[in-house]
């Protein structure tokens, strides 16, 4: 559980970043074009330099072991750089907006990558037992869809974004982003110092290869052995395909819920909170479905489901049976649509999670190394690779359809919040439906990953029997000499 804490720093951050394109368009007056391409150059310099901290935290040895001592040091930097993502130096020219957006998202992704690689390197290495990974998955993505979320949300809209008599949309409200920033950043220091200190006593019982000094060369070559198995593969591109829709469904959350369906911060507040049930219950059932019905059909099954879901309240405003916005069902069918996200989204991304973790055999096998930082590090480079790309689209799309800015909810046009809703629609579906679908190249179960671990035990036997066997014996002649 406490492992799972540290999740709180990326989900809670994850849902103030969402709100950065509506922050700096709406309030600063950005245009959404140029934040949209700060966004995308920041997280596409991120994406290479996650491999890089992969490379090192595997290679890394100190009396704290190769993760933890990356933890401690990036977690003061990251709260910092993060807060001050909405702290920008109002009234300056737009020019200079864009550069310090540019070199604080830029600050606070680096920092991140130097928490979240290593931590996520972790979870293979603390269980090797095919259940208790997804168990331990199931802790890390409950803080991370439920609690992170919730947290982030309610502090937005109930504390520092509420609405007023005068203001029922919160989210307007500047003055209130400083404070809320700083506080999750306070979060995430703490979040993340919880997890690093609570599995530090595992470190001395963790993986310890030899100590060595690669070239790039070989790093290089480890590191292509290792990112084209086929496993691996199959997760990171649907994990790639993922990170292109995330990208622009995260953008444009908020526009969505403040002009399409015309909620207050109250109402978003409300469907914070009711991420927690759904959250909540994913993590739980996550394990029985995996051994129940194998990690890859019960991730299948469950991502189709999610599909639907996700796309049922805009397709339903689409055909004219949605309720108007006045009606209080819109915000009770956008309530079970919430509930069922974090239900399906839960259960699939824990064992999602669980099934990379079963890669880390599979490429030691195959290599005689394990690189769990390697692995989970060139899966977040693909995954922000496409998010990099996918965060300058919702710009783009607002542009296209004649977004106004600084509108207000209830008097954009009609026609521009159809076009927005016609385009993103069937982009997303597409995107999601790939995404699922590339899983199916996934070849993986209980009976493979028992078998491979009886081969990395073979192979550690057979290793130091030969190193018996190279070990120089005292002769009887000499035993009888020092005698």
């Amino acid at each position: 559980m406490l492992y799972g804490v540290g999740a709180l720093a990326t989900s809670t951050k994850m849902q103030l970043m969402g709100l950065v394109l509506f922050f700096y368009n709406q309030l600063v007056g950005l245009n959404p074009g140029a934040v949209s391409v700060a966004l995308f150059l920041a997280l596409f310099v991120d994406a290479f330099w996650d491999p890089i901290v992969g490379q090192m935290s595997d290679n890394t040895r100190t009396r704290w072991g190769r993760r933890h001592p990356y933890m401690y040091a990036a977690a003061l930097p990251a709260s910092l750089a993060f807060a001050a993502i909405f702290i920008p130096p109002l009234g300056a020219s737009n020019a200079v907006l864009f550069v310090y957006l540019l070199v604080v998202v830029v600050a606070s992704r680096m920092f991140d990558s130097l928490v979240e690689i290593p931590s996520n390197a972790l979870a293979p290495e603390l269980t090797r037992n095919y259940d208790e990974r997804t168990s331990l998955g199931s802790w890390r993505f409950f803080f991370l869809s439920a609690v992170g979320r919730a947290i982030s949300q309610v502090l937005a809209f109930y504390v520092f974004l509420r609405g007023t008599k005068t203001q029922r949309f919160g989210q307007f409200n500047l003055a209130g982003y400083e404070p809320l920033a700083l506080t999750i950043g306070a979060i995430c220091l703490f979040a993340i110092l919880v997890s690093a200190l609570s599995t530090q006593r595992f470190a001395p019982f963790m993986h310890q290869p030899a100590r060595r000094q690669p070239s790039f060369r070989a790093m290089a070559r480890e590191f292509g052995v290792a990112v084209t198995h086929r496993n691996f593969v199959a997760l990171a591109f649907s994990g790639f395909v993922f990170g292109i829709a995330i990208g622009i469904s995260q953008g444009l959350l908020t526009y969505f819920n403040t002009y399409f369906w015309e909620l207050p911060s109250a109402a978003l507040g409300q469907l914070g909170l009711w991420l927690i049930p759904g959250g909540l219950a994913g993590v739980v059932i996550a394990p029985f479905a995996a051994r129940r019905l194998g990690k890859k059909p019960a991730c299948l099954i469950t991502f189709f489901a999610g599909i639907l879901s996700t796309t049922v309240p805009i397709s339903l405003r689409l055909l004219g049976v949605m309720p108007p916005n006045a009606s209080p069902w819109v915000l009770r069918i956008l309530i079970v649509d919430q509930v069922a996200i974090g239900l399906l989204s839960s259960i699939g991304f824990v064992i999602v999670t669980s099934m990379l973790a079963d890669v880390v055999e599979e490429v030691q096998v195959k290599t005689g190394r394990r690189a769990e930082g390697v692995l989970f590090a060139a899966d977040s480079l693909l995954r922000k690779f496409s998010t990099s790309f996918a965060v300058a689209l919702p710009g783009l799309l607002l542009n296209l359809v004649k977004f106004p800015r600084h509108a207000t909810p209830g008097q954009v046009p009609a026609s521009v919040l159809t076009h927005l809703a016609e385009i993103y629609l069937p982009l997303i579906t597409v995107l999601y439906l790939c995404s699922t679908s590339l899983l199916m190249i996934y070849r993986g179960d209980r009976s493979r990953h028992e078998a491979n671990l009886e081969k990395i035990a073979q192979a550690a036997a057979l290793s130091e029997t030969t190193d018996q066997e190279l070990t120089p014996h005292p002769t009887p002649e000499i035993l009888a000499g020092s005698g």
